[in-house]
């Protein structure tokens, strides 16, 4: 499955992001900022 996350640099949303990831799904992401 194909997810797309908004927010994906924040904290919460970026691990939810490698949990997806680790369960074999194919993550893509956005985010209004970048941080460190």
């Amino acid at each position: 499955m194909h997810i797309h996350i908004l927010g994906i640099c924040g904290t919460f949303m970026g691990g939810l992001a490698q949990l997806a990831i680790a369960s074999g799904h194919q993550v893509t992401g956005c985010d209004a900022n970048v941080y460190p």
